[in-house]
């Protein structure tokens, strides 16, 4: 495929400057700069390293120009960037057909131009909607609704009774509605709750691999709309997540807990039970959360226990100088001690 530059900069709704009929035959980063393909800046100090590199255009912010290459000026060029990557690397189709070596019930209801690949399992009253993908090794237990354009990738288990909606993607070695973790002691043993709720996850939604969400103990566990998780998330039981909230790897979600629309979590978050954060909220990686914290909306919050980004630089920066005030501490008491030496000799002398 080749594109001109002018097809791209109206494609992404840009500003072309320069040369529009610069052809175009595929997307970098200025990692790795080639001739005839584009990448994107998002600073102006970046200019010039690009600038003098092979690349034939360049994406960049908004009043950022250049004298060497054509640009395309975006309010966001990394978006512009992430549109054009799919234009030159669109999805692989999946031909649709079901396998013989598939297991399906025979109350499953399967919509329009469905895939079901070798060795899935599709249990009893499962429904498909149109144009979903099932991967091989997919399992699919009874009662479970799957939306349409879904795709579920190889291993993922889906347990009884979890609802998923449209265009959703789980990646590989995922499992929907495993058992929260529940228990009670009775005296002597730790006794089981029942875990009889469910999971539900809304439309858009992507989750990674090797990811878990637990069913409810009673009730859902629920995936907002277009919420993003990364890979080895554990999200417990009752657990709601509000839309377009990202969740990178190794987050872990305690039961119970609220978190609010566009939040974003760093790597290895980790929230107590009964936390409530607000929406568009960050979490620094590591940051933690003992159970019940509550965190109001549009705040940075970092660190373990989390605190406000401004209170927790400071104290960070107090600790990074903790052996300059420890020497200094030091010398102060040797400076005390000696005046006070000085003050009893003058009381003895006086004596």
């Amino acid at each position: 495929m080749e594109k001109s530059l002018l097809e791209l900069s109206q494609l992404v709704q840009g500003k072309l400057i320069g040369n529009g009929q610069t052809i175009i035959r595929g997307v970098t980063n200025t990692d790795l700069p080639f001739e005839n393909l584009i990448a994107f800046i998002d600073h102006p100090k970046k200019l010039a390293n690009a600038e003098n590199s092979t690349l034939s255009a360049l994406i960049v912010p908004i009043g950022v120009e250049s004298k060497i290459k054509p640009v395309i000026q975006h309010q966001a060029p990394k978006l512009a960037w992430a549109i054009l990557l799919q234009l030159f690397n669109p999805p692989k189709n999946v031909a649709p057909a079901i396998s013989n070596h598939a297991h399906i019930d025979s109350t499953a209801r399967l919509g329009a131009q469905v895939t079901v690949e070798p060795f899935a399992h599709i249990g009893a009253g499962v429904v498909i909607g149109d144009y979903s993908v099932i991967r091989s090794h997919v399992f699919i237990d009874d009662d479970s609704v799957i939306g349409t354009r879904t795709t579920l990738h190889p291993f993922v288990m889906i347990y009884p009774n979890t609802k998923i909606g449209n265009h959703v993607t789980i990646h590989a070695g995922s499992i929907i509605g495993t058992d929260g973790f529940g228990y009670a002691f009775d005296g002597t043993k730790q006794a089981k709750i029942p875990q009889v709720g469910n999971v539900i996850i809304e439309d858009d939604v992507e989750i990674g691999a090797c990811s878990t969400i637990d069913r409810a103990t009673v009730g859902s566990t629920i995936i907002h709309k277009g919420v993003k998780i990364d890979n080895l998330v554990q999200i417990a039981h009752n657990v709601e997540i509000g839309s377009h909230t990202c969740l990178s790897a190794q987050v872990g979600i305690s039961g119970s807990s609220k978190v609010g629309s566009y939040v974003t979590m760093g790597g290895r978050v980790g929230l107590g039970d009964h936390c409530e954060v607000g929406d568009q909220v960050m979490l620094g990686a590591q940051a933690g959360l003992p159970t019940g914290k509550k965190i109001p909306p549009k705040q940075i919050w970092i660190g373990a226990p989390a605190r406000p980004y401004q209170e927790m630089r400071k104290q960070v920066g107090s600790q990074l100088r903790s052996y300059e005030t420890q020497q200094l501490v030091n010398e102060l008491r040797k400076r005390v001690e000696a005046l006070e030496q000085e003050l009893a000799d003058l009381k003895t002398s006086k004596a």
